[in-house]
């Protein structure tokens, strides 16, 4: 059964739309892990030495253990923004004879084999052999290595189960991250030292072996928790929809005086309140209002400005990112009448801005407290807001006419995950990278704070222009209206 399963798998990925891809966006995400991979490996061969340079006097082992929880919290946070959701198309094989438990056991265990649980040990492995076992002998060494291979798997299972909850309880979900951000702000006032615990955590583990047993426990209890939750949610009635939900809500009254596009922003804010897909946007967007608190508490990180340009990008424009990489897929079920309705392709496009631009400022206005941290915060996070207005959101409106990929939003179960993945991050890694590279010349020239205003300025003129930038998006979609409609059609 297992081969027969993993057939069929193989049989899916190649016939699936990721093949259909832009070749640039692949060679691109295939750069990247290649990379990684690189970076990873070598730092594996050369890390004692590294540490020892770093911290002189010190053991290598003990600083690379205190360490180790830093590692695991900035893995979960990754592993949400990128890691993609194993797939199986259950239904097929509910009406045949295969137990349910194969199935969901399938389901689990092939998210083992993922780039997130594989690229540590490019870098642990190297280090064990050339570190701990000296220090402290093979089989000590090999317990904390399966110690650490048991932790980067419950991280995996842990990440699966709280994307799959943010569905249908995002509350749960809300409150992960929340005690994410808890342990960092104690970490930062210096209640909780992260940093001594992690090393009597993980030196704990080089000295009593049977401490081995409680991240195999957790790892049980977490893969427990993905079965149980699968099990109860592969039911015929829960993966078909078998009626329409009736329409609720009122009419905003405030948008109506914006005539068409306000009707156009309605209907947009209506989609979103009624879809678990798109609620989910919002509950992932509010995460991400607290990731300065990972960097702005470290002086190293307030001495510079290309990393503070970075993170200024991501606070107020995440929201934009994490919605808007999925234009117009959003209308992908109802598409084709879209197109057959009297609404121009620049009202569309000027709809989708005019909705975005006011959750970017509630954004922007949400993280000014981070301006206690230093007054360059304000300044980089105001031109990276205009920035954000004026180009980012046309870099968005410019990739969207390749999204062709179908989202069913009548779907609310935990196999509903089409089009999350690598390869939509990879599309807005211009919108990231392009204002750092507007301040590097600047920066090497000596006058950083003329980059910040030639970003923000870049900005301003994209919001005067915005018209024409508009126009532009439009005629885009003009060209590119019947691929996207064939794509849509062929992926339902």
């Amino acid at each position: 059964m297992i081969l027969t399963l993993l057939t069929h798998q193989w049989k899916s990925e190649l016939r699936s739309s990721v093949f259909k891809k832009s070749l640039v966006l692949n060679i691109i995400l295939g750069l990247l892990i290649l990379y990684f991979g690189s970076i990873f490996l070598f730092l594996g061969f050369y890390l004692d030495d590294i540490l020892l340079k770093v911290f002189p006097g010190q053991d290598v082992v003990a600083v690379f253990n205190g360490g180790l929880l830093y590692y695991f919290l900035i893995d979960l946070f990754f592993r949400f923004l990128l890691q993609e959701m194993p797939v199986l198309a259950v239904q097929p094989y509910l009406h045949l004879p295969v137990r349910k438990s194969k199935l969901v056991h399938y389901l689990l265990l092939k998210s083992i084999p993922s780039f997130f649980n594989l690229l540590p040990f490019l870098l642990i492995v190297p280090f064990m052999v050339s570190a701990v076992v000296p220090a402290h002998g093979q089989s000590m060494a090999v317990v904390w290595l399966l110690a650490l291979v048991a932790i980067t798997l419950l991280n995996n299972y842990l990440l699966l189960y709280f994307k799959r909850q943010m569905s249908t309880k995002p509350l749960y979900t809300l409150a992960f991250g929340l005690t994410i951000a808890l342990l960092m702000l104690l970490d930062y006032i210096g209640v909780l030292q992260l940093q001594v615990v992690s090393k009597a955590i993980f030196g704990a583990m080089l000295q009593q072996p049977w401490l081995l047993a409680v991240p195999m426990l957790l790892l049980v209890g977490a893969y427990t928790l993905n079965y149980g939750f699968l099990k109860g949610h592969t039911y015929p009635e829960e993966l078909k929809v078998h009626k329409t939900a009736a329409v609720t809500g009122a009419n905003i009254a405030f948008l109506n005086r914006f005539g068409e596009i306000g009707k156009l922003i309605e209907l947009e804010l209506k989609l979103i309140w009624r879809h678990k897909r798109t609620k989910s946007i919002i509950t992932m967007s509010v995460f991400f209002l607290f990731y300065g608190l990972i960097f702005y508490n470290k002086g190293t990180y307030l001495d510079g400005f290309g990393f503070l340009i970075f993170v200024g990008i991501i606070l107020s424009g995440m929201p934009m990112f994490n919605y808007g990489q999925f234009l117009p897929g959003w209308q992908s079920a109802h598409f084709d009448g879209l197109l057959t309705q009297r609404i121009s392709p620049y009202q569309f496009y000027r709809a989708k801005y005019w909705m975005v631009v006011p959750v970017i400022l509630l954004a922007y206005v949400l993280t000014l407290p981070y301006g206690f941290f230093g007054y360059k915060i304000i300044l980089i996070n105001t031109a990276t807001l205009l920035y954000n207005i004026g180009v980012n959101v046309f870099v968005i409106f410019f990739f969207s006419v390749y999204n062709k990929d179908r989202l069913d939003l009548s779907k609310g179960s935990a196999f509903n995950w089409q089009g999350v993945g690598a390869s939509k991050f990879v599309m807005i890694l211009p919108a990231m990278v392009l204002p750092i590279l507007i301040y590097l010349p600047f920066g090497l020239l000596g006058v950083p704070y003329a980059g910040i205003a030639a970003i923000g300025g870049l900005g301003l003129l994209g919001v005067i222009f915005k018209k024409q930038l508009l126009q532009f998006s439009a005629n885009r979609f003009l060209e590119h209206k019947y691929k996207l409609a064939a794509g849509y059609r062929q992926s339902a």
